[in-house]
C-alpha cells in the first residue's frame, strides 16, 4: 500500500492480504482462499512494479513478444533494465522508513519457532500462532506493557513469558517486537526453593503468606499478631519448619528466643513475613538483619498493573455449570489498572468476588459494575511544593533524553520501576 506521499505504509488491511504476512486483524479485508492477490495499480509505475503480485501480473500477461533481433526487442530489453534499476533504487530509498524497519524486524524475529507480535506507531503485526494464543484484551495489555518498557526486557502476559525487543531507526524508537514463549508441551520444572531461613517482605495483601506456604507446604503457620508463639519455637528448635506471619508484631521475648535460636543454628527452617511500617526496635532489627540475608520482596499491585488481566483469570471464582467464565471489558480493565490498590491482591480478590456475586448481567463485566472507588479512579489532589518540584524534574529529564524512560531514570538516580510509579501518581 502506498500513501499519498509515495511512502510505503504497513496497514492492517494490506498486511492481512499478503500470504506469509501477519495474521489478518480485519478478516473482512482478506481475499477469498485461492484467489490471486491483485495490487491496486496507481499512477506510480515504481510502486506497481515493486509489488510481487504486480510483477507476476506483468510477466503472465499475454502481451505480444517482438522478434529476438528486431529493434523493438532491443528497446524492450533496455526498457526492462531501466525499469528494474528504477525499482531497485526506489526500494532502497524507501527501505529506511520506520514502517519498513519495523516490518523487517518482525520478519527477522519470525525465523524462529516462537510466536511474534510487533507494535509501532498505529501498526500492530500479529502472526497466526500469536493470534490463536492471545485474545484482543491480551494484545492490548501486551501493547501497553511494550510502550511502558521501550528498552529490552521481559513481561508476562496470559501466563506466558514475553521478550520485548526494541526496534530503532538510528537513535529513534520506531516500535517493539514481542517474542512469546511457545506453548509448553510438558510441565515447566519448578525452580529450586530458597533455603530457609527466609524473610518475605511487602505491603499488606501482596501474597506473602501464600508464597511462604507454597515454598514450605509442610510448615506450621503461626501469626505473631495473635499473641506469643508458644511451643512453636520449640518445634523450630527440633527442626520442624515454621512460618511466622507478621514478624513486625513479635513480642520481645519471642524475638529474643528466635535470635538465640538462629545464633545457634543459622540454617533453621524459618520463614517469616514482614510488612514495613513502624521502625523496628533494636532486637527485632537484629532478627530482620539475620533473616534479611535471604529476602524476597513482593511488589505492590499498583507497580505491576500489566499483571492484572492474568490475575483476573487465575483468581476468578468458579462459575456454575452451564455459565460462561467471568470476562472483563476494556473499560473495566483500564479502570482496574488505574486503581492504586492499597489492599493489593486481597483487595482485588474481594472486588472480583463481589462483582461475580452481585452481577445480574451477561457478557463482559462493564466499568459501571465496578465499585465506586475503582470505577471513578483515584481522586485528584493538589501537589505539595516538593511533589511539584519532583514532577518538574522528571518531565525535564524525559525531555532531555527524548522520552527514553530508562535514561531519564538513570539521570535522576532512581530505578525505572520507581519512575513509572511516579509517572502514574503524577498522571504524566
Amino acid at each position: 500500500m502506498v500513501s499519498g506521499s509515495g511512502e510505503p505504509v504497513v496497514s492492517r488491511s494490506a498486511v492481512a492480504a499478503v500470504p506469509g504476512s501477519p495474521a489478518a486483524l480485519h478478516p473482512a479485508t482478506a481475499p477469498a482462499p485461492g484467489s490471486p492477490v491483485v495490487p491496486s495499480l496507481g499512477t506510480d509505475p515504481v510502486s506497481d512494479l515493486s509489488h510481487p503480485a504486480a510483477a507476476s501480473a506483468v510477466s503472465d500477461s499475454p502481451a505480444p513478444c517482438p522478434a529476438a533481433h528486431s529493434p523493438a526487442a532491443h528497446f524492450a530489453a533496455g526498457f526492462a533494465e531501466a525499469a528494474a534499476a528504477a525499482v531497485e533504487a526506489a526500494l532502497a530509498a524507501r527501505s529506511a522508513g520506520p514502517e519498513r524497519v519495523l516490518l523487517d524486524a518482525y520478519l527477522a524475529a519470525r525465523t524462529g519457532e516462537r510466536p511474534v507480535v510487533a507494535f509501532g506507531g498505529h501498526h500492530r503485526l500479529v502472526d497466526e500462532v500469536a493470534s490463536r494464543m492471545l485474545t484482543p484484551e491480551d494484545l492490548d495489555v501486551l501493547e501497553r506493557a511494550a510502550r511502558r518498557a521501550p528498552d529490552a526486557g521481559r513481561v508476562r502476559v496470559a501466563g506466558r513469558g514475553v521478550e520485548l525487543i526494541p526496534v530503532r531507526r538510528g537513535a529513534a524508537n520506531v516500535g517493539v517486537v514481542a517474542v512469546l514463549e511457545p506453548a509448553a508441551d510438558k510441565p515447566v520444572p519448578t525452580p529450586d526453593r530458597p533455603h530457609p531461613p527466609l524473610l518475605i517482605t511487602g505491603e499488606r495483601g501482596t501474597g506473602k503468606t501464600t508464597l511462604a506456604r507454597e515454598l514450605a507446604p509442610d510448615a506450621r503457620t503461626v501469626d505473631a499478631a495473635e499473641g506469643e508463639l508458644g511451643d512453636a519455637v520449640e518445634e523450630l528448635t527440633a527442626g520442624h519448619p515454621l512460618i511466622i506471619r507478621h514478624a513486625e508484631r513479635l513480642t520481645p521475648p519471642d524475638t529474643a528466643a528466635l535470635n538465640s535460636l538462629l545464633d545457634a543454628d543459622p540454617t533453621a527452617p524459618l520463614l517469616a513475613t514482614y510488612t514495613p511500617g513502624t521502625p523496628p526496635g533494636p532486637c527485632l532489627q537484629r532478627l530482620l538483619d539475620v533473616l534479611g540475608a535471604r529476602t524476597l520482596a513482593l511488589p505492590a499491585l499498583r507497580e505491576r498493573p500489566e499483571g492484572i488481566p492474568e490475575l483476573l483469570k487465575t483468581g476468578a471464582p468458579k462459575t456454575p455449570p452451564g455459565h460462561p467464565p467471568l470476562t472483563w471489558s476494556l473499560d473495566a480493565l483500564r479502570a482496574l489498572e488505574r486503581h492504586p490498590w492499597p489492599g493489593n491482591l486481597t483487595e482485588l480478590a474481594h472486588v472480583v468476588h463481589t462483582v461475580a456475586h452481585d452481577r445480574r448481567l451477561t457478557g463482559p463485566v462493564r466499568r459501571a459494575e465496578l465499585p465506586d472507588a475503582v470505577r471513578e479512579g483515584p481522586a485528584h489532589r493538589p501537589l505539595s511544593p516538593m511533589e511539584d518540584a519532583e514532577r518538574t524534574a522528571i518531565l525535564g529529564a524525559l525531555e532531555r533524553h527524548g522520552g527514553n524512560k530508562a535514561r531519564a531514570a538513570a539521570a535522576l538516580g532512581i530505578g525505572r520501576a520507581t519512575l513509572y510509579r511516579k509517572l502514574r501518581s503524577y498522571r504524566v
